[in-house]
């Protein structure tokens, strides 16, 4: 993936309710090659925080299996496919597009709304680590390696940023 991980972040707080966190990353594979990577679970689960598995349909279910915990469930509220997909996880929402970039590539973006705004920057940094996964993934490259960034070193940036 060249160029690396470097997504634009950024916290809006004009509507009601909570805030959302919104992060935007570029990456060399296309729009096409990110849908399948979102909702495919197999492929998320190599770059998400936890093993998913997805129904695919408005009132689906979507289940995060962490290692040595029961499962956790949350509900698919949009899906446009291969362009959107939204679900609850716990209290927030979880809402991702995927878009064709102009000079190639595609364009993975999201809206996570916030629980605790408190916590906005550890969870730019989580999503950013998932993201360099994620290039991995897309790259036919190892997932799961250490990150690129130590997560306190992100949570510190992140911190100056929303």
């Amino acid at each position: 993936m060249s160029g690396g991980i470097d997504p634009q972040v950024s916290v809006d707080r004009s509507g009601p309710g909570q805030p959302v966190l919104l992060i935007r990353q570029q990456f060399d594979h296309g729009a096409n090659r990110l849908w399948r990577a979102l909702t495919e679970d197999d492929e998320l689960s190599a770059w998400f925080p936890c093993g998913v598995r997805l129904d695919l349909r408005i009132g689906g279910t979507i289940q995060f299996l962490f290692p040595g915990e029961d499962p956790d469930a949350g509900q698919v509220l949009e899906v446009v496919p291969g362009r959107t997909l939204a679900f609850s996880w716990d209290q927030e929402v979880l809402r991702w597009t995927v878009e064709s970039a102009e000079r190639g590539g595609g364009t993975l973006s999201l809206a996570n709304s916030l629980q605790d705004p408190a916590w906005a920057a550890r969870v730019a940094a989580g999503w950013h680590q998932c993201f360099e996964q994620l290039g991995a993934l897309l790259d036919g490259n190892p997932v799961g390696l250490a990150p690129g960034r130590p997560i306190e070193e992100l949570v510190e940036e992140y911190g100056r940023l929303v």
